[in-house]
């Protein structure tokens, strides 16, 4: 009897040991998976963050130019290519912004809104070809480069990317500032 009951105790151990195994293996393959999912994920999520970004930024950046361009005397053909270019850059960061709904979380997605916001509002007396006063334009582009800044600031909290984030200084900026032509470079 005493046989039985240590044949009997060893297979239990068997058993108990290869149902730990099996447990934690499982475990480990469930825990494995999720930790490629959210590296999957946040790869995604980033490459859908720096092409919008880019696109945004870009058409914010080509809006300046066309406004100066008008300051500066720019020919009618490179106000015309300009436009041709802002209208180009607005479909790819039109494009772009479809996938942050699906991908970012919320305040990143808000963000984004905000981004849109401010680049139409730099676009439109560019496309319309309104002339502003530089005060107007000026608050236009600083609003354009804050909303950048939040954008990446929320993008960088949904991403958990470590570190603090700097800001742009919104006046140290050129794209934000553009020089008026002196008479000597209106000249030529």
């Amino acid at each position: 009897m005493d046989q039985a009951i240590t044949a009997l105790a060893a297979v239990i151990a068997v058993l108990a040991g290869a149902a730990g195994t099996y447990v934690v293996g499982r475990l480990t393959d469930r825990d494995r998976f999720a930790r490629e999912l959210h590296v999957r994920w946040d790869q995604r999520r980033l490459d859908a963050y720096v092409s919008y970004v880019s696109a945004a930024k870009l058409a914010g950046t080509r809006a300046n130019q066309v406004h100066a361009g008008r300051i500066n005397g720019a020919s009618e053909a490179d106000l015309a290519a300009l436009l041709q270019e802002l209208a180009d850059v607005e479909i790819r960061r039109s494009e772009a912004f479809e996938a942050l709904p699906l991908l970012a979380d919320g305040a990143t997605i808000e963000a984004a809104h905000e981004l849109n916001r401010a680049v139409w509002q730099l676009e439109q007396p560019a496309r319309l070809g309104t002339k502003l006063d530089d005060d107007v334009w000026h608050a236009l582009a600083d609003k354009w480069v804050n909303a950048l800044n939040n954008f990446h600031s929320c993008a960088r909290a949904g991403l958990t990317v470590p570190g603090q984030f700097s800001r742009r200084d919104v006046a140290a900026l050129p794209v934000s500032r553009p020089e008026p032509a002196t008479s000597s470079t209106r000249e030529q």
